[in-house]
């Protein structure tokens, strides 16, 4: 049943969203790896490995998900599950779409196009991410020399698969996404954490879907993470229509090959 906690980490409950004998989808809290990576060596645990104590079978990701972002993680139970997945991706046959709460009000509608790497060096390679502003908000405390504090909420959906693009997108955009310490603005990071107790990165993946190699689409949805309850109250944005957890296997339409 999505929505049903099936481990908890020290960051925040795992919740399920989907699970047939070919995936498995769960809503993943802030602060939590996917899997083991030497670059967190020291973190303590990870996602796949408390996703041991309810399936035993393999499961491997079939995408990425930053530590700090929240949100839809799938996993694959098959290489030739994981294979299906990872070729829709590399053929940007999915459909991913992320929150975000940004710097600044965004006011229209675009796509930034802007070329970045794979990885964290390399190359620059095509990257565009479209975003729809869904939501503004004027809190009242200073940042520098301004006398209040201007945050967006908005819709992102990334058409490539750049390492942390949709945060290095804000950022080139001038809009960079609250509580990235990386590549975001410090003092308003600090700043709104204190003013609405939600600190961290506020990017929460929020639907993914794909062709099920069974037949149909399979889409999946996640709610925000309880920490963003401080964001509601701050800026009275509802986040309650914007996604919950779930997770549906479409049949296939007629004529569609199994």
């Amino acid at each position: 049943m999505p929505g049903v906690p099936i481990a908890t980490s020290r960051t925040g409950t795992v919740r399920l969203l989907f699970e047939d004998d070919r995936y498995l989808a769960v809503s993943k809290p802030p602060g939590l790896l996917v899997h083991r990576t030497p670059l967190d060596a020291h973190e303590p645990e990870n996602l796949r490995d408390l996703l041991r104590d309810h399936t035993t079978g393999r499961i491997d990701p079939v995408h990425r998900l930053d530590k700090p972002t929240s949100g839809v993680i799938l996993f694959g139970k098959d290489p030739a599950a994981i294979d299906a997945c990872k070729r829709q991706f590399e053929a940007r046959e999915t459909e991913k779409a992320y929150l975000a709460v940004v710097r600044g009000f965004v006011h229209h509608a675009g796509c930034i196009a802007k070329p970045l790497p794979k990885g964290m060096t390399g190359v620059p390679k095509v990257a565009r991410t479209s975003y729809q502003p869904i939501g503004q908000c004027e809190l009242s405390y200073a940042v520098s020399r301004y006398p209040s504090a201007r945050v967006s909420l908005v819709d992102c959906a990334p058409h490539t698969g750049r390492y942390h693009q949709i945060r290095l997108h804000f950022r080139h955009f001038r809009h960079p996404v609250i509580g990235d310490s990386q590549h975001g603005d410090k003092r308003q990071n600090r700043a709104f954490a204190a003013h609405t107790g939600t600190p961290g990165l506020l990017l929460h993946a929020r639907r993914f879907s794909f062709a099920h190699p069974d037949g149909g689409q399979l889409i999946l949805t996640a709610e925000v993470p309880p920490r963003w309850e401080g964001i509601e109250a701050a800026t009275g944005w509802s986040f309650s229509d914007l996604g919950e957890d779930a997770g549906h296997h479409a049949p296939p339409q007629r004529g569609e090959l199994r």
